[in-house]
């Protein structure tokens, strides 16, 4: 059987025994708390917002750092959506001219599991959210308002605007094992390919297939096939040539029980056979039909299940905060064994054909970050970021091993981690369910500090709100009066006796009713979370850090809560 080889392929069978990186990562925890993340998008015409994709039919928002309590678009409701295993909503494709036609396309598996494709349009009344009343679905070969899916896995669902504007749909198989059908070979399908349609010019179908289609007028070919031969392209991406990247697509196709692998089409080069079912990766699968066409392309890179079992695709790096080591890497994911990769990659000025090599494996510098990627995302500057599938969390690869600021400005670790996660605003962590207050629409500047005594700028500028009092920055308005005699905090007892969920430290919070210790760190009164089912000792440092007396003792219906070393003021 001939097989295409993309120039110098220098892998046929490699072994993941990746080089360390010329400069070191880490990730940043933008937002946790998500149920089943599969895709992000930056929302155009908001700054500092993404869209966020659930599994489980909800598209969220994550503005400045935090979600908002209102969803962009639900579509969970079982009479919309089958949700579970490899089915639900699993792909979210914004216009090119969203900011001016505010349209939208989702992919998700209806209740009968087979794939939709759907139009929303923007809110008129609400910049944040899409219009269940506009959905329009599109129109498939058959008058059918959906793909029909054999089975309930490999349904691939991303959807990417090219840079040619037109909608690419990766679908996988159809499902089952070893594509019982043989759907990926077969030109009248549409599973298991790659489809390319014009949605932006609409037709009475929602679309209209390009001219310029490779299989346009071919018989038995239908028109909106791109290329074929895939077996699952969960995750794929275009070399963003905004970004000063080629425009090449670069899929990562999940493989059977072998080999996965990552595929490198130059762009515009479509009308490609990958090769699935009758190769798995660059070996031979299944030969007992005959391919739908040759030659066959090999991937540029693949890899063996004795180093990972479920390939999720990435990006081509093309962002600047990473540095010049790492432009133009490729960096990939593999689920089942919690690895990240990324492989350079060098470009034939001819033939626009892609060859990788220089592995390096970005696996423990990242460290949880790693775990369960779902997916990768850029922003709108093109820095990376990832999905964690099964903690529910959106994190951010950065430069450096020391603390880098997220998007709320925290240059500390969260101290929240353990009971789910915490909200950076201002600088400060919040903790889970106390939602940060809302940031005005227009942010008032820092003022002076005032006469009460504060020597830092005021933390809650950005709200329209904070008033220094004894040298402590509260949030809100008016200042509470401080009494003339403040109560003093009784005296600790000298051996604090630990308490049953880990506290080896005094209880700072006495004087107010006494606090609530939760997994060895001391909550106030009426702020304690739940508990974790198995609370993890916590070391004996004082709680929270501070070195100087709570600022806010004596004020009435007010005390401090230290956290990362600063007071925080917190009604009683």
């Amino acid at each position: 059987m001939t097989r295409r080889l993309s120039t110098a392929l220098l892998v046929l069978v490699c072994s993941l025994a990746a080089t360390a990186a010329s400069a070191q990562l880490s990730a940043v925890r933008l937002v946790s708390g998500l149920t089943a993340p599969v895709a992000l998008v930056p929302l155009p015409g908001q700054a500092n917002t993404f869209l966020v994709v659930q599994q489980d039919g909800h598209i969220r928002v994550i503005q400045n750092g935090a979600i908002l309590s209102t969803d962009f678009l639900d579509l969970s409701s079982a009479s919309v959506i089958a949700y579970g295993g490899e089915q639900g909503l699993l792909g979210l494709a914004l216009a090119p001219d969203y900011v001016t036609s505010g349209h939208l396309w989702v992919n998700f598996t209806n209740p009968s599991g087979n794939t939709v494709v759907a139009r929303f349009t923007r809110s008129l009344t609400n910049p944040l959210a899409a219009d269940p009343a506009t959905r329009a679905d599109l129109i498939w070969p058959g008058s059918q308002p959906f793909i029909l899916q054999p089975f309930a896995n490999h349904n691939g669902g991303n959807m990417i605007f090219g840079p040619d504007g037109f909608l690419y749909i990766g679908m996988g198989d159809g499902g089952s094992g070893g594509d019982p059908n043989n759907n990926a070979q077969n030109p009248a399908m549409l599973l298991g390919k790659m489809l390319r349609i014009d949605v932006i010019s609409g037709g009475a179908n929602g679309y209209v297939v390009p001219p310029s289609n490779p299989f346009v007028g071919v018989a038995g070919y239908l028109g909106e096939i791109w290329d074929v031969g895939m077996r699952n392209p969960w995750r794929w991406s275009f070399d963003d040539p905004t970004h000063g990247g080629t425009g090449a697509l670069v899929i990562g196709d999940v493989g059977q029980n072998a080999f996965e692998e990552v595929d490198y089409e130059p762009a515009g080069h479509g009308g490609r056979n990958y090769g699935w079912r009758i190769r798995e990766g660059a070996h031979d699968y299944d030969t007992s039909m005959p391919p739908a066409f040759t030659p066959l392309t090999d991937p540029i890179w693949e890899y063996s299940h004795s180093d990972g079992n479920v390939i999720t695709g990435g990006y081509v790096y093309r962002g600047t905060a990473l540095g010049a080591a790492y432009q133009g890497r490729y960096f990939f994911a593999d689920f089942g064994f919690n690895r990240v990769w990324s492989i350079a990659l060098t470009i034939n000025p001819s033939t626009h054909e892609a060859t990788a090599s220089n592995l390096m494996e970005h696996t423990s510098e990242l460290g949880t970050a790693s775990q369960g990627i779902s997916s990768f995302a850029v922003d709108a500057s093109g820095e990376l970021l990832t999905l964690n599938y099964i903690a529910g969390e959106v994190n951010r690869i950065v430069l450096g091993t020391g603390p880098t600021p997220n998007p709320g400005g925290c240059t500390t670790p969260d101290p929240f981690t353990a009971l789910g996660g915490g909200t950076c605003v201002n600088g400060g962590w919040y903790p889970p369910n106390a939602a940060p207050p809302t940031p005005s629409p227009s942010p008032t500047p820092t003022p002076t500090p005032t006469p009460g005594g504060c020597t830092t700028p005021n933390p809650f500028a950005s709200f329209g709100a904070g008033v220094c009092v004894n040298g402590g920055w509260q949030f809100g308005s008016p200042a509470p009066t401080p009494t003339p005699t403040p109560t003093p905090t009784p005296t600790p007892t000298p051996t604090p006796t630990p308490t049953p969920t880990g506290c080896a430290t005094p209880d700072p919070f006495t004087a107010f009713g006494g606090g609530t210790c939760v997994n060895g760190g001391w909550f106030p009164p009426n702020a304690a979370p739940a508990p974790t089912p198995t609370p993890t000792p916590t070391p004996t440092p004082s709680p929270g850090g501070c070195t100087t007396p709570d600022p806010f003792v004596g004020i009435p219906g007010l005390h401090g809560v230290c956290f990362n070393g600063g007071w925080y003021p917190s009604g009683s």
